[in-house]
């Protein structure tokens, strides 16, 4: 049973993190909001069979607190401010909703398949008497992704298990470019979605070390740029290049524990061209994670991350359960 579950856990543990923090957003290429993100990384481990596919339900919720000074009027050298000085309390909730399908199409190859579906919630405070809170809540589908998945090279001594990757973006998610708003015109919707495609390709090496797994990982995502027209223009949001590494730990036939960090350097966004100041981020994010087999089949994991950088969300949860199908024995 040991010899069953024990390979089960790892690569429970390795088909979890691909799906724990996904680019459903990629950049937010709004010109007024241009840090809204998630991102994704992959473990280690072996690919699916042919004949084998996951079916993975989860769900996934964020929490961004930021203070913003905000001032109204000019100043005099960099010292002396003419007008009103106020502080904006932003606060970003996102509980997402996934369904992951995972198959194994030929040997060394592997299709998955994301669909999400995100709720938010922004809420923002001021200092100033002229304004109340304002909160905006909106629901809708997130962008639908592809990808696929080749292992070039097995795990033999010092060599380690090698996968590459090429994945697709969809912009099925509400972009951010046509929001409705009020007649203060604020915006009464949020945006779901980046409003690009987008690509990425990536790499993945893992090492076992009984009873842990080293992985680590390079990917680069470029986002396709887009004329949004109107006053807007055309808008080609930055690309980005994301590390990462960790280990998980089997601490006995059916748990697994795991730490993970990860860190995505984006590069500013263009609006005609032109570089728009602030929307080059580093977000920066340490994981803890637990995985526990159910059977050799199913398994529930769990992750907590929390944010190393400005631009990274403040907490990050997520739930998930991989069902694997077609698995002998």
């Amino acid at each position: 049973m040991l010899r069953v579950i024990k390979p089960t856990i790892y690569i429970a543990c390795f088909l979890f993190f691909w799906t724990s923090i996904s680019p459903v957003y990629g950049q937010s290429n709004s010109t007024t909001s241009p840090k809204d993100e998630t991102t994704e990384i992959e473990q280690g481990g072996a690919l699916l069979d042919p004949g084998q596919f996951i079916w993975e339900p989860g769900i996934q919720y964020s929490h961004t607190s930021r203070t913003r000074l905000s001032i109204s009027g000019f100043t005099i050298f960099e010292a002396i401010v003419l007008g009103r000085i106020q502080t904006e309390d932003s606060k970003k909730d996102v509980i997402m909703p996934y369904m992951n399908f995972k198959a194994g199409l030929l040997k060394n190859l592997q299709l998955d398949i994301k669909v999400p579906f995100l709720y938010r919630r922004d809420r923002i405070t001021s200092d100033s008497n002229d304004d109340d809170e304002k909160i905006i809540t909106d629901a809708n589908l997130g962008d639908i992704e592809a990808a696929l998945y080749t292992q070039v090279l097995r795990e033999r001594g010092a060599i380690p298990d090698l996968i590459i990757n090429t994945r697709v973006k969809s912009r099925t998610g509400q972009d951010p470019y046509d929001l409705e708003t009020d007649d203060d015109d604020d915006p009464t919707e949020l945006p779901t979605g980046s409003g690009h495609w987008g690509v990425s390709w990536g790499l993945t090496a893992s090492k076992s070390s009984d009873p842990a797994l080293l992985f680590a990982s390079l990917n680069y995502y470029y986002n396709i740029k887009r004329d949004i027209g109107d006053d807007i223009g055309e808008i080609e949001p930055g690309d980005s290049i994301e590390y990462g590494f960790g280990l998980a730990y089997a601490l006995n036939e059916r748990l697994s524990s795991s730490i993970f960090y990860q860190q995505r350097i984006y590069d500013k966004t263009k609006q005609n061209g032109e570089g728009i100041d602030g929307s080059d981020l580093n977000v920066s994010t340490l994981y803890f994670g637990a995985n526990y087999a159910l059977s050799p089949q199913r398994s529930i994991s769990v992750s907590l991350g929390t944010g190393l950088s400005e631009d990274a969300p403040d907490v990050t949860l997520q739930v998930s359960m991989p069902i694997l199908f077609g698995l002998d024995g």
